[in-house]
């Protein structure tokens, strides 16, 4: 009987916490529900009254829109569903919903590692909900990056999980909404290095990508064109770096030809931490998991041209992540979440606080120190950090 009470008391405690910071979300989120971006007049709020005046799902057949079809299919069902709000409200629900998923992913990743307590895991839910750019993201610009990264933690939680049907799965989704999902694929080489996930998972990702596709296609979109949606519309400002504090805020944009040096580079980077990885003996363990996906996050839109503020968005949150695995680092998240808002500020509000060329400094700082400490993990230089050992494999 009393471990009965004892199980009532924790579920109350634990709704009252879930209720209380759903609220506050909502609460921080509701001034910002009315602003307009820039890019909400000018695309957003076009397509989705193109959705509601066309028949909603068979509105897919028209090239109206510029982003991946599945999130067009979100945006048709949201628009069925609250048809009766102003534009503006019924158009942003979609990007709140996935704030709150984000949120629980994050808690379910953050209760592998302490999973003798759930005020730690909350306590990141929390901390995930109230981000800066979290709420700036969807509830003020109107983005939806919350969706992508969703599926981006959820893919995590299945590594650390030992779940790689779930991860590959998720990922695949979250490559289906955003092609950015790709920064955390280094970390799928860097386990393949190890020999911790299988390569013949790797296809389904393509296969979920493709499948995706098939409903538009079906409605009466040519499939060439869905295929190009997103090559078709990649900086067509023919920018090096956008509104974002990266490598190429110190390289002149007359150089901007010369783009795929950099796409290269970045390959070169990865296949080396690949080649340190594959050469260390060290265990793969699921914090070591979560290091080296924050460090994919976070080099992948530093050292990359042609990128934009939100880019940081993944590495915002897996930071936070981070920080709950590792709390000397607490600054991490910090930093990148800082980053971020700098470019935020700049796009949404037409303010620079600090020119980007200088707080391109703060992550290349982060990115040493990072980096450091990997390379002395890796080569057993010092002590790895505190492991926490990846479960056995389970059923998927």
């Amino acid at each position: 009987m009393p471990l009965v009470i004892g199980d009532k008391k924790r579920f109350i405690r634990n709704s009252l916490f879930w209720l209380n910071a759903i609220l506050l979300a909502l609460i921080v989120r509701l001034p910002w529900v009315s602003f307009t971006s820039w890019d909400f007049q000018q695309h957003f709020q076009l397509w989705y009254e193109f959705i509601m005046h066309n028949g909603y799902f068979w509105a897919l057949e028209y090239d109206f829109y510029d982003a991946n079809v599945p999130y067009i299919y979100l945006l048709s069902l949201t628009a069925l569903l609250f048809h009766n709000l102003p534009v503006i409200f019924g158009y942003k629900v979609l990007s709140v919903v996935f704030d709150f998923l984000l949120a629980f992913f994050v808690y379910k990743c953050v209760r592998l590692k302490y999973s003798q307590t759930e005020t730690v895991p909350q306590l990141a839910a929390l901390v995930t909900l109230l981000a800066p750019t979290v709420v700036l993201n969807g509830t003020a610009w109107g983005q939806s990056d919350s969706i992508f990264t969703t599926l981006l933690v959820a893919c995590l939680y299945g590594l650390l999980s030992r779940r790689q049907v779930w991860a590959f799965i998720a990922f695949g989704l979250s490559l289906s909404f955003k092609p950015q999902a790709l920064f955390l694929a280094p970390l799928f080489l860097w386990l393949l290095m190890k020999k911790q996930v299988d390569w013949r998972y790797f296809l389904l990702s393509p296969l979920i990508y493709l499948s995706l596709l098939v409903p538009a296609w079906v409605i009466g979109r040519p499939f060439r064109e869905l295929l190009l949606i997103i090559p078709n519309h990649v900086n067509t400002k023919r920018e090096l770096a956008g509104n974002i504090a990266n490598l190429y805020k110190w390289i002149p944009n007359r150089f901007f030809s010369w783009y795929l040096v950099g796409i290269a580079f970045t390959a070169l980077v990865v296949i080396v931490i690949a080649l340190l990885v594959y050469k260390s003996q060290v265990e793969v363990t699921g914090n070591l998991v979560i290091y080296l996906a924050t460090f994919s996050v976070l080099i992948m839109p530093f050292i990359l041209p042609l990128m934009i503020a939100r880019y940081y968005f993944p590495a915002d949150v897996i930071a936070i992540v981070f920080a709950f695995y590792f709390p000397k680092y607490w600054f991490t998240p910090v930093i990148i979440g800082m980053t971020s808002l700098l470019g935020y500020f700049i796009f949404l509000f037409g303010v620079t606080l600090i020119p980007l060329a200088w707080a391109a400094f703060f992550p290349l700082a982060l990115i040493v120190v990072l980096g450091w400490q990997l390379l002395r993990t890796l080569g057993h230089l010092s002590p790895s950090p505190t492991n926490t050992p990846l479960p056995p494999s389970l059923p998927v």
